[in-house]
């Protein structure tokens, strides 16, 4: 390795120092619990703020020596050198001429003015008015000195007031000042004596009074009347009259019509004359098929049983008979012919379950003569189903469009032609 100027030479390891053990890092902030210690943690709006609050903090002007007087204002170092000019001028005239130029200025000028001016003046200071601000003290005042020898003649107000006349005042002694008092506690006027109540008023005004035929000339006294409603008793509605009572005490003047108001009749008493006239009447021979009453179940309900039900089953309503509980089949055939929906659905699961018990054969065979003469209950219901067209109006509510319609109500309708066919009557009965 001679040819590159390179020495080789041997390798020569270096003593090591001591060796320190390996430690674990220990966090500054130890708590005694073993946990790191909480940061203080400040979100950056509140830094903003901080910022925002020392930045408006005034600063404190730079002291760089003594504090300097602020300078006058021009306003103020005008007036001072007017009222220099001023004072200039009256030292250098003598006082016969100030003299005649004061009975100059009495004598043009408004006696009114001159008061306030002299009222406002101060001739014996010789310093600013006293709603002038105090000037300072001027260089010129102090080293140029006053070179005069006579001093005015002093003024005040004495000595020109009394060659001034007062103004004439506007205010008549003589006239009394207006006053006005609120006094609470003083006593009302009293009434005029010629005042009459007016319940007995005497008069001889034919246009006013009635005259009796056995004295027309004679004077009458007469009493003033208002008219006072009727006195109605209090309303019971209980009482069998309580329809035409509440009519005349509330509507008078208006027509009645008591089939309006039927729905709000009370409910006969039970044994009464009216109870005896219900179309369900328990103690009646016989009922025709259209006054038979059904359940939500499709089962007969008896007169006397439909008595029985209480309110609380939804069987009761406001028809022919309000106090039998039931429907009938002309009552649900106008349900199911209604424009409320949950009054179709209603109809349509009551009269399907009606259609099946009546193929089963519940209320009988459906024998007998067809012309109705010797018909049997089951016959008799099916002429009363024919009629009101019940089961025309359930096909009309399946049959309509596709997705249009209430979807409960079409589904109740498939439902009740279901049971119908699954009951056989058709089936039975084909073409009748």
């Amino acid at each position: 390795m001679e040819g590159f100027g390179l020495e080789v030479r041997d390798v020569l390891e270096h003593t090591p120092d001591e060796v320190k053990p390996p430690s674990f890092p220990t966090p500054a902030n130890q708590s005694a619990t073993g946990f790191p210690a909480p940061k203080k943690r400040i979100s950056a709006f509140k830094k903003q703020r901080q910022n925002n609050n020392t930045s408006m903090l005034p600063t404190p002007p730079a002291q760089y020596g003594p504090e300097r007087p602020p300078a006058p204002k021009p306003e103020v170092l005008e007036k001072q050198r007017i009222a220099e000019e001023n004072d200039a001028l009256l030292n250098s005239l003598p006082p016969d001429q100030i003299m005649e130029e004061q009975r100059d200025l009495f004598k043009n000028l408004d006696p009114k003015l001159i008061q306030m001016l002299l009222r406002r003046a101060n001739l014996d200071d010789s310093g600013p008015a006293k709603f002038d601000p105090s000037p300072e003290p001027s260089s010129s005042a102090k080293t140029t000195p006053v070179t005069t020898t006579t001093k005015p003649p002093k003024v005040t107000v004495e000595d020109v007031s009394e060659n001034i006349p007062p103004p004439p005042s506007k205010k008549d002694p003589t006239k009394p000042k207006k006053t006005v008092t609120f006094d609470e506690d003083a006593a009302p006027p009293a009434p005029p004596a010629n005042l009459i109540p007016v319940k007995t008023i005497t008069t001889t005004d034919p246009n006013l009074i009635i005259t009796p035929s056995n004295a027309p000339d004679e004077a009458h006294t007469f009493h003033t009347h208002y008219p006072q409603p009727p006195t109605v008793p209090d309303l019971d509605p209980e009482d069998p009259d309580f329809l035409e009572k509440m009519h005349s005490k509330f509507f008078p003047n208006l027509p009645a019509d008591p089939s309006k108001l039927a729905w709000m009749a009370p409910i006969p008493t039970p044994g009464s004359a009216a109870d005896k006239e219900s179309p369900y009447y328990p103690g009646q021979d016989s009922l025709p098929i259209s006054a038979l009453r059904f359940d939500f179940r499709g089962l007969l309900i008896p007169p006397r049983l439909s008595r029985q039900i209480p309110v609380t089953k939804g069987l009761h309503h406001h028809g022919e008979a309000p106090e039998a509980a039931g429907y009938t089949i002309p009552e649900l055939a106008r349900y199911a012919r209604s424009e409320v929906p949950a009054q179709r659905c209603i109809a349509y699961q009551t009269l399907g379950r009606m259609l099946y018990r009546l193929g089963r054969g519940d209320w009988g065979k459906g024998e007998g003569g067809r012309v109705g003469e010797e018909d049997d209950l089951a016959f008799g219901l099916w002429r009363c189903f024919k009629e009101n067209r019940v089961v025309e109006s359930i096909e009309e509510e399946v049959q309509g469009e596709e997705g249009r319609g209430h979807r409960s109500c079409y589904a109740y309708a498939t439902e009740a032609l279901w049971l119908f066919e699954k009951g056989g009557w058709r089936e039975r009965w084909r073409g009748m």
